[in-house]
């Protein structure tokens, strides 16, 4: 490997919008990589080295006959192309195909049927280490509701069977069970387990108020989340608790939140939502963060959101339903409530039998998890399977 160490983080987002990249952007330059990245939105930070932009997409292809017609009769290698890899700038594509990097992130699978395009992987590239960050799970086959998911279900069928292609040297996902299907899905490695913790927020537990129990959920307003089923809890739940929701996206479930929780009053609040690095500050004055995600997907039943992670640099008590991953986290730093069964009745039965004690013991195992909980401790297990013992 040459002296001077260069890695190339692709992704079809914002990267600058996601934490994950972001994190792995911090790990790579502090382990004495030049970052350059491909994606969306500009410069994702000042530790990149050199961005580059995603390039827009043709015109023709975004409109609804021209998509109708390259899903249904391009072959896959040139649909990918139309869609994807001709968006790579000719600059990009050129420091690929001249072996510039010694490491190749791809973030999620979008951009990995570029590793089978010589025009772009060369035999130089192929010296790379190429490294797949696998953000959630994403199963074989999408359900086919509707015609567009049927028309381009073969798209996404040949760009996921990447995940298993021999030209990748390391893989890494969110959760230990995520792990396990893309392993039995593709048999490969299990892939190393790399958690969407936040940056460490030093700050102590806040006080508890006298008779009072401080609820919160923070996130997205989605009925998956089982947020109109925390507001029928509140109906029941002693008088010391109040739930405040700090929620963003879907303007119209957030409505009808509020008009489910009216009834109730000031034991009910809705906050504005703050930008993600000061979550953990924000939510800090609180006391348990309910996470109530029943397992109506793959993805809600593996769940291991980063509210979570944000929660405990919060030094919040964590209040979970029976959700593997996050009974891992809850198990294993005793760190949280975990609801037996998913009913509003258990969540009213385990919250009311909490005492005022038991509810500053939770906040301070938070505090005590914050430090190994954190995007500084990840960043060793994301380095580990792509440095080995050059990581340490």
């Amino acid at each position: 490997m040459k002296d001077s160490k260069s890695a190339l983080v692709i992704v079809f987002s914002e990267a600058r919008n996601d934490p994950r990249v972001r994190h792995q952007i911090t790990w790579l330059a502090e382990d004495g990589w030049s970052v350059d990245t491909i994606g969306w939105g500009g410069l994702p930070s000042e530790e990149v080295n050199k961005h580059f932009d995603l390039l827009p997409q043709r015109a023709w292809v975004g409109t609804k006959w021209g998509s109708a017609f390259v899903y249904a009769l391009f072959p896959l290698r040139y649909l990918f192309r139309v869609l994807t890899s001709d968006r790579i700038p000719l600059e990009a594509r050129r420091h690929l195909r001249n072996g510039k990097y010694d490491l190749v992130v791809f973030d999620d699978f979008d951009f990995l049927p570029i590793i089978r395009d010589p025009a772009i992987f060369s035999k130089a590239t192929i010296k790379a280490h190429v490294h797949l960050d696998i953000h959630e799970y994403r199963g074989r086959s999408k359900p086919l509701t509707t015609a567009w998911r049927y028309l381009t279900r073969r798209f996404y069928v040949w760009q996921r069977a990447m995940i298993g292609d021999r030209r990748i040297d390391s893989r890494s996902t969110v959760a230990s069970r995520i792990a396990d299907l893309y392993s039995r899905d593709f048999a490969i490695d299990t892939p190393a387990i790399v958690r969407n913790c936040p940056p460490y927020e030093s700050q102590n537990p806040s006080a508890l108020e006298s008779g009072r129990v401080r609820l919160v959920y923070h996130g997205l307003a989605s009925a998956s989340r089982g947020l109109a089923e925390m507001i029928e809890a509140m109906e029941r739940l002693d008088e010391r608790f109040t739930l405040t929701f700090m929620l963003t996206g879907n303007e119209a479930f957030q409505k009808k939140l509020r008009t489910l929780a009216a009834p109730l009053g000031a034991r009910v609040n809705f906050v504005p939502p703050v930008p993600m690095p000061a979550i953990a500050a924000e939510i800090n004055k609180y006391d348990l963060e309910i996470m109530f995600f029943k397992p109506v997907t793959k993805n809600l039943e593996f769940a291991l959101p980063n509210k979570l992670f944000e929660a405990v640099q919060g030094r919040l008590g964590l209040v979970i339903g029976r959700s593997p991953m996050m009974v891992e986290v809850v198990e294993e730093f005793d760190n949280g409530i975990v609801v037996d069964g998913w009913s509003v009745d258990s969540l009213v039965s385990s919250l009311n039998s909490l005492t005022q004690e038991e509810v500053v013991r939770l906040k301070q195992k938070s505090h005590e998890a914050a430090l190994q909980l954190s995007a500084e401790s990840e960043g060793k297990a994301f380095l580990k399977p792509i440095l080995g013992s050059q990581s340490n």
